[in-house]
């Protein structure tokens, strides 16, 4: 058994703009060992922000470890806080989110999601060895 490491990344410009949650689980011998939670809200949905927060430092990559399993179960939540400036479809094409998983020295999932920009994401991986 190892441990799993959770890798999130963009380079989309206006990531400002979306909330982003992790949970799920670990588990060895079919049980859970740990339960894994990350939260990032940047705003509250329905912020309406015309720009980046003052404060805002959002890490990039965002990346998570685990204790030691034999699978996990994850959800990503991508939310939008703020919706884009333009209504156009054509000004507001789906951005790109790298999502990696490694289970020990053993890279497990790796791949580029493109995430709406209304209605943001939701990604569930699972895995068992």
């Amino acid at each position: 058994m190892a441990p799993y490491k959770i890798s999130i990344d963009s380079n989309y410009e206006e990531l400002w703009r979306y909330n982003i949650a992790i949970s799920g689980e670990v588990r060895a011998a079919g049980k859970r060992v740990e339960y894994l939670k990350f939260k990032d809200d940047v705003a509250m949905v329905g912020s309406e922000l015309k720009s980046k927060p003052a404060d805002y430092s959002r890490k990039l990559p965002i990346e998570i470890s685990s204790v030691p399993g034999d699978g996990i179960t994850i959800y990503i939540y991508i939310v939008p806080n703020t919706l884009p400036m333009s209504r156009s479809v054509e000004e507001c094409k789906p951005f790109e989110v790298k999502i990696s998983i490694s289970h020990g020295n053993t890279p497990l999932y790796s791949r580029r999601h493109e995430i709406n920009q209304w209605s943001g994401d939701n990604i569930e991986i699972k895995y068992e060895n």
